[in-house]
């Protein structure tokens, strides 16, 4: 049975009302830019391979089995160090090592992966009709605050000025800080403020043990066993029940 993730439409309280976004396959199409980079970047290490493998493989390196992203968050591993890390990682799978050092894939992979920064069509409808309503908005987000602005300017959301990076709250999702920093950004309330974002763990179930509600978007169906809104539109929805 899946599990629902919240009701778009019930109002939960009276208090100040507001919306917390995850970032990365959230906001922004990471998983397209983060694959036509890791094409790029790793073709000496996937020459000879056909389609359906340069897919699985790009798939590898997403999903990072091994979490060595997270461990780049609790501040075990550096960044470049995670990415070349999970990308032994996905071509251990076809009997295939790194031909490149650390430095040189990251170089590479940060150059294109930039370029393919871009925020998903929904997004700006979604957050104009926010700015109608008068509800406020922000990012928490597991990478820090200064690259992740970066990213939302390159991909045309620098208007949102609320973004609580993993340093900035001095702990990542699923700490409570993280969620509650956003919700003393915004000035709103916690129970009346929806954490949005595409990680069961880190966007739905952290949030809720910290007390705020929360809503699931799975864009590419990727956690079929929870009740996922395929974009933001249940957000906004969410959003006008409560204003009313």
């Amino acid at each position: 049975m899946p599990e629902q993730s919240i009701s778009p439409t019930a109002p939960v309280t009276t208090g100040a009302v507001g919306v917390l976004f995850d970032l990365d396959d959230t906001l922004v199409d990471l998983r397209t830019a983060m694959r036509e980079a890791l094409l790029s970047a790793a073709a000496p290490e996937l020459r000879g391979l056909e389609d359906g493998e340069l897919a699985a493989f790009a798939e590898h390196f997403s999903v990072d089995a091994a979490g060595y992203y997270d461990a780049y968050v609790r501040g075990e591993l550096d960044f470049d160090t995670q990415r070349h890390l999970r990308l032994g990682e996905a071509l251990a799978v076809f009997g295939r090592e790194p031909a490149q050092d650390v430095a040189s894939f990251s170089s590479a992979f940060e150059e294109a992966v930039v370029r393919g920064w871009r925020a998903f069509d929904d997004v700006l409808p979604v957050l104009d009709a926010l700015d109608e309503l008068g509800v406020p908005y922000g990012v928490v987000t597991n990478n820090v605050e200064a690259y992740q602005r970066a990213k939302l300017a390159k991909s045309g959301l620098g208007r949102i000025g609320v973004v609580i990076g993993s340093d900035t709250a001095g702990a990542p999702k699923p700490d409570p800080r993280s969620y509650l920093a956003g919700v003393a950004a915004l000035g709103t309330d916690p129970a009346t403020t929806l954490m949005v974002g595409d990680n069961p763990g880190h966007d739905v179930e952290g949030a809720r043990a910290a007390g705020l509600p929360a809503l699931l978007v799975d864009r590419w169906g990727r956690h079929p066993e929870h009740d996922g809104a395929p974009g933001l539109g249940a957000a906004l929805a969410w959003a006008r029940a409560q204003v009313g």
